[in-house]
């Protein structure tokens, strides 16, 4: 009865460091999202897209940032696998700012370059 119980508890805690194991979405991967942030068709230097991890929609937190190059291109590198939630900002100097619609981004278990533009309004 002995020799029950310890091995139960044994595969109990096996389950459980296996499940803790398991990576959460963030810095850690090797996927890339990267797109183009437009307004009115034409690309916007210095905007900012905002990234949310382990979100399907925005709640206002979010993970990390990335600035857009003179291109209106961005780049976020080096994701795990999971759920991602991404929105564009730039405020012009009369400080009125504009934002993207969000867009959710699933990453799987293959390498991965997503892209997704996002359109400031």
């Amino acid at each position: 009865m002995k020799t029950i119980k310890s091995t139960l508890i044994l595969i109990m805690v096996s389950i459980f460091m296996l499940s803790s194991c398991s990576k959460e979405p963030g810095f850690e991967g090797k996927n890339n999202i990267k797109g183009t942030v437009t307004m009115n068709g034409a690309a916007v230097a210095n905007a900012i897209v905002h990234i949310a991890f382990n979100q399907k929609a925005g709640d206002g937190t979010f993970d990390a940032s990335a600035a857009t190059d003179a291109s209106g291109n961005y780049i976020i590198p080096a994701l795990s696998k999971g759920d991602y939630y991404l929105e564009a900002e730039i405020t012009n100097p009369m400080l009125i700012t504009f934002k993207s619609d969000g867009a959710y981004v699933n990453i799987g278990s293959k390498k991965e370059d997503i892209t997704v533009n996002l359109e400031l309004k």
